[in-house]
């Protein structure tokens, strides 16, 4: 089965049919990540400084980055990428699988993995922020892209083989990461309710859909 996605309209597809749901799109409309009391010029920025920032972590991790070019373009972003470095150096962190897609046939949602790696020497699922994690519910979205990495793993023989070496008791963690350099660490541990949470948020939008009648458009 094949899993793509669409960064234009942030959707995925199995096999060429569009995936139901998000990660991120179930916390939105769950109301979990909500963002509307924030005004919307400081929230314009704080998006694309996410972007920019996730894409360039990716690079990094990947070896590809032009770090003297990304600091000529993006100067107030730097600190983000020096405290992921302090991070990797501090923590012993080696990333594994970056930007890793996944998907749950079984629940019709898919999502993107920042990083799957190795952390102390035990398998870890990392999620960056340069915000608040609480603010994105991180505890749920970890879990999330957990649980369908462990469905999905059967159709993507890295993520098989990821498990495979090193178990599936892995670890989720939230990294912050600060313009100042710095970062701190939000673990969490309660993968059977966070697990179930997510997913009794996913189950509760399948039944309004199913039962919302369907409004038609004037002509």
């Amino acid at each position: 089965m094949r899993l793509d996605f669409d960064p234009a309209t942030h959707t995925y597809a199995l096999d060429g049919v569009p995936v139901g749901r998000s990660v991120t799109g179930v916390l939105h409309r769950g109301g979990l990540i909500d963002f509307s009391h924030v005004p919307t010029t400081v929230l314009d920025r704080a998006r694309v400084r996410g972007t920019v920032v996730h894409q360039a972590l990716h690079y990094l991790n990947e070896g590809d980055l032009d770090l003297a070019g990304f600091a000529a373009d993006y100067p107030l972003y730097v600190g983000y990428l020096e405290a992921w470095q302090f991070f990797l150096t501090a923590r012993d962190f080696r990333p594994v699988l970056c930007e890793h897609r996944v998907a749950s046939p079984a629940y019709d949602v898919a999502g993107t993995i920042d990083c799957l790696g190795v952390l102390d020497g035990r398998a870890v699922l990392v999620d960056f922020a340069t915000g608040d994690p609480d603010d994105a519910a991180k505890d749920l979205q970890t879990a999330a892209y957990l649980a369908l990495a462990l469905e999905w793993r059967s159709e993507d023989p890295a993520l098989d083989h990821f498990f495979c070496h090193f178990g599936e008791a892995v670890a989720r963690h939230a990294v912050a990461l600060r313009a100042d350099g710095t970062f701190s660490v939000e673990t969490y541990t309660d993968n059977v309710r966070d697990r179930r949470e997510f997913f009794a948020l996913v189950e509760a939008q399948r039944i309004v859909d199913r039962r919302r009648p369907r409004r038609e458009v004037p002509a």
